[in-house]
């Protein structure tokens, strides 16, 4: 479909059509808040003026927002002249300690640490863990050497997304061990921050609970409310908006907004993947406005309605129990590998 033939509904495209998270310089134009936003601000701050030293993690089903959040923190913290290390976790952990090294020089460039006569001790330092080998990897070593740095560099941040990467209990085990040892180790000034899946954090409070001690906040992320919703389509149709005269989500109306909410099961990523289809068709058929019943009719015809059973994204939290085994896959018609968390293929 042309770009050109969105221009009935005041728009240069289809919005919708980038679903990853924003790049770091417009994130927070997208971002809504809701209520664990406002913890979130305040464990921030409070780092921000040295008055604690805390470790958060972020978690929600798959589109529900996770990324998001550290890119938002990230974003805030450089406002504030903070030291910010972020970091995609790799699925071996072997590559943990190298990408976090690599990730250190790089936030160090930003921020103008690395003069021509060198770099700081403490980045010296923690650079040395990009030469890890295979085989030699001591998680409470690498561990020390990363919330040595951190403290040095306070206000800091180090920022992990998506530890649930490590699928294998093995390399869950030592991404614990060389958190538990960054956590015995910073002081106020210092966040650490990572997201993952509810059933992997269970996971990691059954078997690493040493570990899971040190985590000051559990941080799970709502699902969208329909007002939320609404807002977060009309910040996503404003960047395509060549209209001003018109309402917030149109050609979306009320009514059409919350059955879009409610066939996403408030996942933010979802809304975005229907309003895409819905935007389309309404596009193709010349739709004035797109209601409720135009929704559902897409959908339907889509094969995209409302499933019976919740979809792979909508994860269930695992609760804790007291057992080494890894806990039950988040899809059961998926077969779970060998030592895997909860059934994701390798």
């Amino acid at each position: 479909m042309p770009a050109g033939s969105y221009e009935r509904y005041g728009l240069t495209g289809n919005p919708f059509r980038e679903l990853a998270s924003e790049n770091l310089d417009d994130v927070t134009i997208y971002h809504v808040n809701q209520q664990s936003d406002t913890l979130l601000r305040t464990v921030r701050d409070e780092v921000l003026d040295k008055e604690n030293r805390a470790v958060v993690a972020i978690t929600g089903p798959q589109g529900s927002g996770k990324t998001q959040r550290l890119l938002v923190t990230a974003a805030e913290a450089r406002e504030q002249k903070a030291f910010v290390v972020y970091l995609d976790v790799p699925s071996k952990s072997l590559l943990l300690p190298r990408g976090i090294a690599t990730a250190f020089e790089k936030a160090a460039r930003d921020a103008g640490l690395v003069k021509m006569l060198g770099a700081p001790s403490w980045l010296r330092s923690v650079s040395s863990l990009a030469k890890t080998k295979e085989g030699s990897y001591d998680p409470t070593a690498a561990g020390r050497r990363i919330g040595e740095a951190l403290n040095a560099a306070a206000p800091s941040f180090l920022l992990l997304n998506d530890a649930h990467n490590l699928v294998d209990a093995g390399e869950a085990e030592l991404f614990a061990k060389t958190l538990e040892e960054v956590t015995a180790t910073i002081k106020p000034g210092v966040l650490v921050m990572f997201t993952c899946y509810a059933s992997y954090l269970a996971w990691l409070t059954a078997n690493q609970p040493t570990f899971a001690s040190r985590i000051n906040r559990n941080v799970p992320l709502a699902t969208l409310s329909d007002d939320e919703a609404r807002l977060v389509l009309a910040k996503k149709l404003l960047a395509k908006r060549i209209v001003e005269e018109l309402e917030p989500t149109y050609p979306f109306d009320r009514e059409a907004v919350q059955e879009l909410n409610r066939s996403a099961r408030g996942n933010p990523r979802r809304l975005f993947e229907l309003a895409d289809t819905v935007l389309e068709r309404g596009v193709a058929s010349r739709a004035y406005q797109i209601d409720a019943e135009f929704v559902r009719s897409t959908l339907t015809t889509r094969g995209v309605a409302e499933p019976a059973a919740a979809p792979p994204w909508q994860e269930t939290p695992t609760p804790p129990t007291p057992v080494v085994a890894p806990p039950p896959s988040e899809d059961a018609s998926v077969p779970r590998p060998r030592r895997s968390l909860w059934g994701r293929s390798r």
